[in-house]
């Protein structure tokens, strides 16, 4: 009987031994695990980053793009205009430069 619980107890004793290594085996899985996601958050945090300056790069330039054709659009069809313009100002000149002197 005796010889049957020092079997039990050192089954028993053995049985913790291996809980506690697989406490410890867990830990350090959790630990590798936790490190190898950071790893991989940050190389997807930066790609992503990347890849928005690289849209945002693309839209700006697009935009600034349209903004210069529609400018030099504006331009050619203000000259002829502002050519007009100015040679029908060019009539009133003299009269505005009397009023203002007038004054």
């Amino acid at each position: 009987m005796e010889d049957l619980l020092e079997r039990m107890l050192a089954v028993d004793a053995q049985g913790e031994a291996l809980v506690k290594d697989a406490e410890k085996k867990a830990i350090q899985i959790r630990e590798e695990s936790s490190a190898e996601l950071a790893k991989m958050h940050e190389e997807v945090s930066e790609a992503l980053a990347k890849e928005c300056q690289a849209l945002e790069d693309a839209a700006v330039g697009a935009a600034l793009k349209q903004k210069d054709e529609a400018l030099q659009q504006a331009q050619k069809r203000l000259g002829p205009k502002s050519a007009a313009f100015s040679s029908e100002l060019d009539g009133y000149r003299y009269k505005l430069l009397k009023e203002l002197l007038a004054i």
